[in-house]
């Protein structure tokens, strides 16, 4: 079960508006690298922290998947699956407040603060 303090990063980004907070920015075009070793072909993965370190999970299932305790801040992700797959990230209440760009897609740098729940595709 997540920690209580989530409400508060949730609320707080679905008010200002911050809800794709693991997203590129606007301007910005989604970075893709080489996947990481760690994240096989057919698979969502999601890192402690930022350019892809400390694999925390990874997900192919389609469904909303509880992502692991300690994921309050920072990290990154990898879309390692089929190609032009899409994985959603949610919160809480299990709202969709981020659609990834198509496989292969990644970010190297986000914030998994409001996120509570990824559904790989």
């Amino acid at each position: 079960m997540r920690t209580s303090h989530k409400v508060g990063l949730a609320t707080a980004a679905a008010m200002l508006g911050l809800a794709g907070m693991l997203a590129p920015a606007a301007t910005a075009q989604p970075q893709v690298t080489a996947a990481p070793s760690d994240c096989p072909k057919y698979y969502f993965c999601g890192y402690k922290k930022a350019n892809f370190k400390e694999l925390a999970f990874k997900f192919k299932d389609c469904y909303a998947q509880e992502i692991p305790d300690g994921l309050n801040s920072g990290g990154s992700w990898y879309n390692n699956q089929s190609a032009g797959t899409q994985a959603r990230m949610l919160d809480k209440n299990k709202r969709v407040i981020y659609t990834t760009p198509g496989a292969p897609s990644s970010d190297p740098s986000g914030d998994w603060g409001p996120v509570w729940y990824v559904d790989a595709c």
